[in-house]
């Protein structure tokens, strides 16, 4: 049983990270094509912070 949880918590994590991944890439094309941080934000519910860190990249 707690085998099975394991996995099923791995795989949740998995895909979290995944989206997060998949959403940071939109906002960076987002970035790149010189939408401002609000609208960035707005789309993609990412913090400001966390635009901020891929302005930097």
């Amino acid at each position: 049983i707690g085998e099975e949880r394991g996995k099923r918590i791995g795989e949740e994590i998995g895909k979290k990270i995944g989206e997060k991944k998949a959403i940071m890439k939109v906002a960076l094309s987002m970035i790149q094509k010189g939408l401002d941080n609000e609208t960035v934000a707005e789309l993609t519910e990412l913090t400001q912070e966390e635009i901020e860190q891929l302005r930097r990249q």
